[in-house]
């Protein structure tokens, strides 16, 4: 009997939240996962969390040879069959109030983190095949005043990836690229943005997802010939009929930031 090697999955940003979500049902899956976040003691804990065989990596997902180093990791433990780039920062606000330090981070961990991932995977992956998974998000599809930054990181997710899977398809590579647009989840990025009056918007919808389901969406989509998806999907159909005509999207997202200023008012 010839007994083949487990496949492994790397998950950067997975100390916690989404991020630690899909390692625990990549792992469930049957993949040795390495958790990744640039908090080394999160991502310990959180590989213990998840077992199986998972392990832990510190990783910068700003720095590109930090990418390469990690999937080294992954490939001497087993073919990389999936590769998730989840980590993120968010930085709420006027656009024009950031900091040059802020908008060089978030570009820097949003974009950059992704693409330097993303290639990783491709070269790691090769003509064997695989998954990526790229976590953008439901402000890539319209305009969220107040995360202006946030929004265009994510905007560049999702049009990275489809760009992505049209440059895999070219090279006859049989790698999925996947980006995932999720609604406001219940993460701590999120939560600790509650006294933050910039970040309104995100508290100004339905109530925020679990991040297990929204895991759940994100494994399903790497098997889907869908290369994005949004969820929950009607939050999609929304979003585009506001992109659709901006100056009136744009007046409703007005009038739903005050909602979300007065749910942050009541948690105070």
């Amino acid at each position: 009997m010839v007994m083949l090697e487990p496949s492994t999955a790397v998950v950067t940003g997975a100390g916690r939240g989404i991020g630690l979500e899909i390692a625990r049902q990549l792992a469930a899956a049957g993949h040795k996962v390495l958790l990744t976040d640039v908090d080394g003691d999160a991502a310990e804990r959180a590989a213990t969390e998840v077992g199986g065989g998972a392990w832990s990596a510190t990783h910068d997902v700003r720095d590109p040879s930090g990418h390469r180093e990690v999937a080294a990791q992954a490939l001497a433990a087993g073919p990389l069959a999936v590769w998730v780039n989840n980590a993120g920062i968010l930085i709420a606000g006027n656009s024009w109030s950031h900091s040059d330090a802020e908008i060089a981070s978030i570009l820097d961990v949003n974009v950059r983190g992704v693409v330097a991932g993303s290639h990783a995977a491709v070269a790691a992956m090769g003509a064997g095949g695989g998954a990526i998974l790229n976590i953008a998000s439901l402000s890539a599809l319209a305009p969220i005043p107040g995360l202006a930054m946030y929004a265009a990181t994510k905007a560049a997710v999702l049009s990275f990836t489809t760009s992505l899977q049209g440059d895999l398809d070219h090279a006859g590579l049989q790698i999925r690229a996947r980006a995932l647009c999720p609604d406001v989840v219940s993460t701590k990025m999120v939560t600790d943005r509650v006294a933050d009056p910039g970040a309104a918007l995100l508290f100004a919808g339905p109530r925020p997802m679990d991040a297990a389901a929204v895991a759940r969406a994100g494994l399903e989509l790497l098997e889907s010939r869908q290369i994005f998806r949004v969820v929950p999907r009607w939050r999609g159909v929304v979003a585009r009929t506001s992109d659709a005509a901006p100056s009136l999207g744009l007046k409703a997202f007005a009038l739903m930031r005050g909602v979300g200023e007065r749910r942050q008012r009541n948690h105070r």
